[in-house]
């Protein structure tokens, strides 16, 4: 698999370059020192392709399907800005969320269980972006900032909600609700290095596809975001890569 990633990776630059070396012979100059300027912002779907494995035990022993292979839909938005003391270096922010859900009915009970499983992350992002032909255009950087893992762990039983009823199951603590809410949060030092390849359709639009690998630090858990919640396994985390698209509007220029 990592065999693969890395050829997905850098395929998309070694093509920049075959294109780029077509249009010098044909236009007489190379792309590759042209400067770039202007500033974008757009939407950046992601399409999550994340290790599962260790989330997935705690689903099964509690009775619930598994997340398994399938991806999680990411909705990202960026925005960002070329500086001039750096040549085609341009800087900005991004963030982007997504979830997903699994749910049953358990028949002991006829109690309806559900979890959330919420993965964000974003930053402060910095690009250095390479002309590699006409109107294309290759950008390696990375995003540094604040991630976070949400797990909402649902448990409801289905009948009738009355206002005294819910408070009187409160107060009674020798008897164990088959309805409750918890929430597992956390907070992690996030690091997403990528690499996209940009083609610019007009001067204020332009599309874009990369690959991305969220890495995330120093996890901090929390139960309904205010008691400490200790051994949560380290895998519990996005870890895997991503597939980003997007569309950005703004002034691409030379």
């Amino acid at each position: 698999m990592k065999k693969y990633f890395f050829l997905i990776l850098v395929f998309p630059l070694i093509t920049g370059v075959l294109f780029g070396q077509d249009d010098d012979d044909n236009r007489g100059f190379s792309y590759w020192n042209r400067t770039k300027i202007g500033g974008a912002g757009g939407v950046t779907p992601i399409v999550g392709m994340f290790d599962n494995k260790e989330i997935d035990k705690y689903l099964t022993s509690a009775g619930l399907p598994v997340l398994g292979s399938d991806p999680m839909y990411i909705v990202g938005g960026e925005g960002y800005g070329y500086i001039m003391f750096l040549k085609n270096v341009r800087m900005g922010g991004f963030g982007g969320s997504g979830t997903r859900s699994v749910n049953r009915i358990d028949p002991v009970g006829n109690i309806r269980k559900e979890v959330d499983y919420t993965i964000s992350y974003g930053g402060f992002l910095m690009d250095y972006v390479q002309p590699v032909a006409y109107k294309l255009d290759v950008a390696i950087g990375a995003t540094i900032g604040a991630g976070s893992v949400d797990i909402t762990m649902r448990r409801d039983d289905g009948t009738f909600k009355e206002w005294d009823s819910l408070w009187t199951q409160y107060g009674n603590t020798s008897r164990t609700t088959s309805n409750y809410t918890h929430r597992l949060t956390g907070s992690f030092v996030t690091l997403n290095p990528h690499v996209n390849v940009e083609y610019t359709l007009l001067t204020w639009l332009q599309l874009r596809i990369g690959l991305g690998y969220p890495i995330m630090l120093s996890p901090e858990w929390k139960l309904d975001e205010k008691y400490d919640v200790n051994s949560v396994p380290s895998k519990i985390k996005a870890s895997g890569y991503t597939i980003n698209a997007g569309i950005m509007f703004g002034y691409f220029g030379w």
